[in-house]
């Protein structure tokens, strides 16, 4: 009888191997599955803005020079060094990094740096669109 249940435990122990052995080749041959696609990023923030122009070469509030680029905002709408785009602005439409602030800027107004006097005048004061496309950069200026 002892012999019995030893021959009937390793009967069942070598079926249980088997059995292992025919499970991992089954999940080995499914394909695995690809990773699901990531959620598409949300749409950067559209804002609507007054924009203004200025010529005044020199130094920015962040310590920057001025340059093709850069433009002035109220820090607390969108701080030193956000990447925005512009548009509206006609020519002057495109990408810049805010790099001033200027003490009559407040709130949704930007002011467009523009090395031509003449080409800032006649710029004016005009509706734009603001789309943020990144948050503040820290570089060196």
């Amino acid at each position: 009888m002892r012999r019995l249940r030893v021959t009937s435990t390793l009967a069942a122990l070598l079926i249980g191997v088997a059995g292992c052995t025919l499970w991992r080749r089954e999940v080995a041959s499914v394909p695995p599955q690809a990773a699901p696609a990531p959620a598409p990023s949300p749409a950067p923030p559209r804002m609507q803005f007054t924009a203004t122009a200025y010529t005044i070469p020199g130094k920015t509030a962040s310590g920057a020079r001025t340059r093709r680029g850069i433009c002035a905002a109220d820090p607390a709408v969108l701080p030193f060094g956000s990447r925005i785009r512009v548009e509206g602005a006609g020519r002057h439409s495109g990408v810049y990094v805010v790099k001033d602030s200027g003490r009559k800027i407040d709130g949704r107004e930007i002011d467009l740096y523009i090395a031509d006097d003449a080409a800032a005048k006649r710029f004016g004061k005009r509706p734009v669109v603001v789309e943020v496309l990144g948050p503040a950069i820290h570089d060196s200026h």
